[in-house]
């Protein structure tokens, strides 16, 4: 018979005939077992010894394969991991010999620099100063009032604006309506993201305000002191 003539009789098709007469089978399949009984009964054979000796030859595969995982293959596993936790411990004790057999690197590295103050360096109340006279014509100020602490940053709109804000490393987000203004305080910078930069208006340390962008709509500015 051809293989054409027995996939008529046994209503398979002719490549798992073909595996199942040149012994190609990769994993065990119930279907092709089914189709070895089926092959047999068709041909008047018993099928029985057919389909144990397809069964056994998968059993012979398991065996190499738990002959491959053989006690010595598990003996060198063992024997490697255990190496490797030797390996790290020697190593975490060897940093911690370091650390003390050399104590001053750790002392030297706490130790901290006191500046001078501003209280000692300023000379005592008793220690007469000579005092300059203010020139002529010229008003003095004190460094107080020429310092101004951080940075003020006051946003206005004429037409809605969304803004994104961070202060100092704080993060928030408004909306400006026309003719609203917010004013946001910062100690190092103020940063802002306006999202309608050409009808936005920014005025800082109360100066006066000028517009954001002429020709950006979206734009990114950061104001420091």
């Amino acid at each position: 018979l051809t293989l054409e003539e027995v996939a008529k009789k046994t209503l398979i098709r002719e490549y798992y005939l073909e595996q199942i007469e040149n012994n190609e089978f990769k994993q065990y399949d119930g279907f092709i077992n089914a189709y070895i009984r089926k092959y047999a009964e068709v041909l008047d054979m018993d099928p029985e010894p057919l389909v144990a000796t397809y069964k056994a030859l998968f059993r012979e595969k398991e065996e190499n394969k738990k002959s491959e995982h053989s006690p010595h293959t598990k003996r060198f596993y063992i024997v490697f991991v255990a190496l490797l936790l030797v390996c790290f411990f020697a190593v975490i004790a060897l940093m911690h010999t370091n650390k003390r057999s050399n104590p001053q690197s750790t002392n030297n590295s706490s130790e901290t620099t006191v500046l001078p103050t501003e209280e000692t360096q300023k000379p005592s109340e008793n220690t007469a100063q000579p005092k300059s006279k203010p020139e002529e014509g010229k008003k003095t100020t004190s460094p107080v009032e020429n310092k101004m602490e951080g940075i003020n940053v006051t946003v206005s709109a004429d037409e809605l604006c969304w803004v994104g804000v961070t202060i100092d490393g704080q993060y928030s987000q408004f909306f400006i309506r026309k003719g609203e203004s917010k004013t946001f305080k910062g100690k190092q910078y103020v940063k802002i993201k306006f999202g309608n930069a050409t009808h936005a208006f920014v005025s800082v340390n109360e100066k006066s305000p000028v517009v954001v962008s002429k020709n950006k709509k979206v734009l990114e500015v950061t104001y420091k002191p």
